[in-house]
């Protein structure tokens, strides 16, 4: 029986002031009235009111509380308690402000109303007295050494214009405590202009200044303000000071003034004198100019200090707030949250019926607002009292504390969150009425989810053992659930306690309350019911701000009746709970709706589907019958009826379904009229033959609506379905299984795999990988046959590729080094039949960048859903690979190598200077390898490099290798290198740690002599002298990148060009020169010489052939000009005319 027949219609409604707090506490005082207070009506300098509104007459008027004529503002009944035992009711004002020489400070009083409705307090009787002024004796240490110049030491004085003490090499006290009249004292100080002897001065003030005998006050803070622009000379006597300050609870301030404070030892000095911590005592300017900006901070840091009691609080009950919230003992006595106590650490104070405080407890951290809550609650032994602190930590916490102060228990909220006020309301639930507390619930009423807003978290203590649970409202409402909580009783008649949640924000501010119902054990967290304020009264603001702790029958109908407060309004809502009245006659009268169960069946015929022996191009036909009962343990008229409206889906959880009434349509819907007697109809359908999934049954869902039909022998009322019974199910319709006789399938699975060939796993090299499964069935048949092979972090899923069979694959990769990868294949699901054959390969991705072990395993394990398998099966297989790592390393010849030296034959004693770099660079991974340098050094007896002790930088010296082939000079003829072939070689060892991308270069440097060329018997050549480098690396770690199949690591070369050549004789070439030249010319001049003889007479005649004498006057130059052309055609040979021009 559960409590979700309560009528949303309200039996009673009042209101009064809707716009103030009226209903923000709310009290069921007895049948006939209830307690509602209004914390916020204001009547001059009075607040708060509390008013009796009577269930009879419908209206409320205030009652008169002897509120003092001092509690101005209290908010009255911003706080309301009852006792359960003497049902008095506690009423609170926590806001009491009283004007003080130093702050206002906020107290609090509390009435009691007795049975008759008469007031008794307050208590506390009177108003805290105010708290004596703070007292600080502040002292100022100036720098006063010769490092201070008269203007800034005069500045100092003007910062200061207070008490002051002054220091030197000596120090001088020239005002105390006592003699201190007037702030022009300060101008009369007279700077020393001697050392700065810091730890001197601090001595003085504290055993001289900080004394009873020059003025200091006994319980006054008491302030040290050190001024200086240096580091003292006495600086070892320092950190001494300092403790002897600390013994006297000095608090210091350390300000450096000057550039002197930028050095590592000067930051120590001020760090040693400052209190912690540093960054709120330690304050740094530049010059003196620059000390009245740091004035205000000063004030500020001091004014705090003022405000700090000797505990550390900067209060203790000046803002106690007494009865934020209240209380009863289970003996009577009162029990008041002081909140705001101890600057807000919170706690409570207990008072007997003498209204004398007879205990007081504290909270522990500052801003905590321990007591915001607060429950009493009784088990076996003890007594405690529950209090909430929604702001410690930010997060909440919850103190369970014993009474006698024997025990304490610290609850920390579960799920932890800031600002969610864990601790806003606590709730003790009775389940059983035994008057021991068995739960706690807690409130959160600020947690926040995605949709939600406000959480209640229930704790169980059994025998100290400490359990919890959730309780939440509606997906999709944030309306702070959890602001309000009771347990008022059994509401449902199942003799268990149940509780009540207000969410007054849900429904943009309309509110709204849950009901949970009550177990043996715990609560149910679903809800029973969820009434809105709007279905309660039009313009309800706030619904369930405040409940009522108890339910009472206000009615007088036998029903319990809870009260719900709202801004502005009360409501008071009527139980529909299972209630019966014994009447003269043999039947009862049924106040409520009956509640009834409803049983259902569902049932098939044939109730198996058939999978052998099955036509597949025909469905399989099969009837579905349904029937319903309605059952309640109760006696109810034989005429209780109800119609139900229901829906069958076959085959509902699939998205492909393999049933169907109709063609593509697996959904029926009907409705039947049910009795307390059984009614049935059946449907038929059709179930797809030769099915790929025949062994995962069909789960048919039905889904229902109940209405209840009215009865007429019990006035029309209309029966209700019991929450308990869901109205969604599944039936579930089962294949058969084929396995002979015995009904009992034994497959005999044999699995095996392997790397398709591989040895090793070539990271960087390989893209992917292949993993080739073989898995065989010899025995009976096996049902979901299941292929699960696991393989390391760093391979990726690529893709299946089915060889045989039917093969479905799906893959989860590994996220970090420590967990595996999951490659799971199903065998020609659902059935792998007897002597079927599968094989398949997995392709896996290899991550170039991640370093494996030396080795990889992989493992396969075949599995079934067969409830036996075979003793010869092989199921479980483990296989390892190799793993080696590409690497790339390019050995070339650095282009600043020389590339050419030459040397003229027969000198042997010439040099050149030769360098022959290196360039090793690392294309991939990071790895350690080492370089190996050959370098020829000696041909013959003869060096080929005049330093003795050839050295390259980061290489060390391993061995001189002699050559191969003995006759260099037959070698050297044919072909003209120089390597190790022919000459002695150097072994150089170079070890290199190279990251990916990296080059490292090697310089084979030094003079190259001529000595060892005569040897060769070559007087003109071109020598290559040749250097080589190779790699070694671990070959069982490391494969080096190449195209050719043995993956051989290349042999770089770096060569230079030596060239001989013979000397020419420059003299002999001039001298035959000079001779050959004259005989051409003499060659020449005879040659001239006959042809001008045999030409003789032509030329003496053409002079007047060319320029007769009668015009040799006019023609002139002309003339003269077309002589000598005639003259040089005449002269020169016919052969050369004969030349084309």
């Amino acid at each position: 029986v559960v409590a979700f027949n309560i009528e949303a219609n309200p039996w009673r409604y009042f209101t009064q002031n809707q716009n103030t707090a009226f209903g923000y506490k709310v009290i069921q005082k007895d049948q006939s009235s209830v307690i509602v207070s209004d914390p916020l009506l204001q009547n001059q300098d009075k607040r708060g009111n509390v008013y009796l509104c009577r269930t009879n007459s419908k209206d409320c008027s205030p009652l008169k509380m002897n509120v003092p004529p001092e509690a101005v503002n209290m908010s009255l009944g911003l706080s309301m308690t009852k006792d359960p035992a003497s049902s008095k009711i506690l009423v609170c004002g926590p806001t009491i402000p009283k004007a003080c020489e130093v702050t206002t400070t906020y107290n609090g009083m509390c009435f009691t109303i007795e049975e008759r409705n008469t007031v008794t307090g307050p208590i506390p009787s009177t108003l805290r007295e105010c708290p004596p002024p703070a007292q600080t004796d502040i002292a100022f240490l100036l720098d006063g050494s010769g490092s201070v110049h008269p203007t800034d030491f005069s500045k100092m004085k003007s910062f200061v214009k207070k008490l002051i003490q002054e220091f030197s090499d000596y120090c001088k006290i020239p005002i105390t405590f006592n003699n201190f009249n007037n702030i022009s004292d300060v101008d009369n100080i007279e700077q020393q202009r001697q050392w700065t002897n810091t730890a001197n001065a601090i001595n003085k003030l504290v055993n001289e200044l900080f004394t009873s005998s020059a003025g200091a006050r006994p319980n006054a803070k008491r302030v040290l303000l050190v001024i200086t622009d240096g580091e003292s000379t006495d600086r070892f006597y320092l950190q001494t000071a300092i403790e002897n300050a600390e013994k006297k609870k000095i608090t210091r301030y350390a300000i450096g003034v000057g550039r002197a404070f930028q050095s590592q030892s000067a930051q120590k000095e001020l760090r040693i004198i400052a209190s912690q911590p540093h960054n709120e005592h330690i304050f740094k300017v530049d010059n003196y100019d620059l000390l009245d900006k740091i004035r205000g901070t000063l004030e500020e840091q001091i004014i705090a200090i003022e405000g700090t009691q000797t505990s550390g609080d900067s209060s203790r009950m000046e803002f106690a707030q007494d009865g934020f919230n209240a209380a009863f003992n289970t003996n009577g006595n009162i029990i008041m949250s002081i909140v705001g106590a101890f600057q807000w650490k919170g706690g409570y104070q207990e008072y007997n019926s003498h209204q004398e405080n007879i205990s007081f407890h504290t909270g522990s951290e500052h801003d905590s607002y321990l007591g915001y809550s607060m429950a009493v609650g009784r088990m076996r032994y003890d007594k405690y009292v529950i209090l909430g602190a929604p702001r410690h930590a930010h997060k909440g916490r919850v103190t369970i504390s014993s009474l006698n102060k024997v025990t304490q228990l610290l609850l920390d909220p579960p799920e932890p969150q800031i600002g969610a006020y864990y601790g806003a309301e606590v709730c003790v639930v009775d389940l059983n009425a035994d008057s021991y507390m068995d739960l706690l619930l807690v409130s959160a009423p600020l947690y926040m989810e995605e949709d939600q807003e406000g959480k209640i978290f229930v704790y169980s203590f059994s025998q100290q053992e400490q359990s919890t649970q959730t309780l939440e409202g509606m997906m999709g409402q944030k309306g702070r659930f959890g602001s309000a909580l009771s347990s008022p009783g059994d509401l449902n008649g199942d003799h268990f306690a149940d509780v009540v949640v207000g969410a007054p924000l849900e429904d943009d501010g309309q509110g709204s309350i849950y009901i949970f119902n009550g177990r043996t054990a715990d609560i149910n967290p679903t809800y029973s019911q969820r009434i809105s304020g709007s279905s309660v009264h039009v313009g309800l603001r706030f619904f369930g701000l405040s409940l009522s702790e108890f339910a009472l029958d206000h009615s007088g109908d036998g029903l319990s009746d809870i009260a719900v407060g709202s801004k502005g309004a009360v409501t008071l809502l009527r139980f529909g709970q299972m209630f019966m009245e014994k009447q003269t006659s043999v039947h009862c009268s049924i106040k409520s709706r009956p509640i009834v169960s409803l049983v259902t069946k569902v049932t098939y015929s044939p109730s198996k589907i058939p999978t052998k022996d099955t036509d597949c191009e025909k469905p399989l036909e099969n009837i579905l019958r349904l029937c319903f009962t309605m059952k309640d343990k109760h006696t109810y008229p034989e005429d209780l009826s109800a119609n139900i409206k229901y829906t069958l889906k076959l085959d509902g959880k699939r998205q492909n379904y393999r049933a169907f009434f109709s063609v593509k349509n697996p959904t029926v819907s009907d409705s039947m009229t049910v009795t307390l007697d059984e009614v049935c109809k059946e449907h038929n359908f059709f179930i797809e033959a030769c099915n790929e999934d025949a062994l995962n049954p069909l789960s048919n869902q039905l889904t229902l609506t109940f209405e209840g039909l009215p009865v007429g022998t019990v006035e029309g009322l209309q029966p209700i379905l019991h929450p308990g019974i869901k109205t969604t199910s599944d039936h579930n319709l089962d294949f058969e299984i084929n396995c002979g006789d015995d009904k009992i399938c034994i497959d005999n699975l044999k699995m095996d795999f392997n790397f398709s060939g591989l040895s090793d796993i070539k990271v960087g090299i390989m893209q992917d990988m292949n993993v080739t499964v073989f898995v065989e069935n010899r025995g009976e048949n096996s049902y979901n046959s299941l292929i699960t092979v696991s393989y390391p972090f760093g391979l990726s899923f690529r893709r299946f590729t089915t060889k045989q069979g039917r093969v479905e694959c799906i893959s989860l990769d590994s996220d970090d080094k420590g967990s595996l990868g999951s490659s799971m294949c199903h065998i020609s699901k659902p059935i792998f039949r007897e002597n079927g054959l599968a094989i398949f390969d997995i392709t896996y991705n290899i991550n170039k960048d991640v370093n494996f072990d030396k080795t990889m395993m992989f493992t396969a394990t075949a599995s079934s859903g067969n409830d036996k398998h075979s003793e010869n099966s092989e199921l479980f297989k483990n296989r390892t690979i190799g793993v080696k790592y590409g690497i790339y390393i390019s050995l070339i010849r650095y282009e600043k190598s020389s590339i050419h030296i030459n040397f003229t034959a027969g000198k042997n004693n010439l040099e050149k200077p030769v360098s022959q770099i290196l360039k090793v660079q690392n294309d991939l991974r990071d790895l350690t390898l080492t370089i190996l340098i050959k370098v020829p050094i000696t041909l013959g007896d003869k060096d080929i490099w005049t330093t003795k002790d050839l050295q390259i930088q980061d290489c060390i010296v391993d061995r001189d290798e002699q050559p191969t082939v003995p006759d260099f000079v037959a070698a050297l003829k044919n072909h003209h290198k120089v390597n190790c072939s022919v000459a002695v070689c150097r072994l150089f060892r170079c070890n290199a740690n190279l990251m990916g991308r990296e080059s490292k270069f090697y310089n084979i440097s030094g003079h190259v002599s001529s000595g060892w060329i005569e040897q060769t018997g070559l007087r003109s050549a071109v020598f290559e002298l040749v250097s080589t480098a190779t790699l070694e690396y671990d070959k069982n770690k490391y494969v080096y990148f190449s195209s050719d199949s043995l993956h051989t690591a290349p042999t770089g070369l770096i060569n230079t060009q030596v060239e001989v050549y013979e000397e020419k004789n420059i003299v002999k070439e001039i001298i035959g020169g000079a001779v050959a030249g004259l005989l051409i010319l003499a060659l020449i001049t005879a040659g001239l010489y006959k042809v001008i003889s045999a030409r003789y007479h032509l030329l003496l005649s053409l002079p007047e052939f060319l320029c007769p004498v009668p015009y040799k006057h006019l023609m002139g130059d002309i003339c003269l000009t077309l002589y000598l052309t005639a003259l040089f055609l005449y002269i020169t040979p016919g052969w050369v005319l004969q030349k084309p021009l």
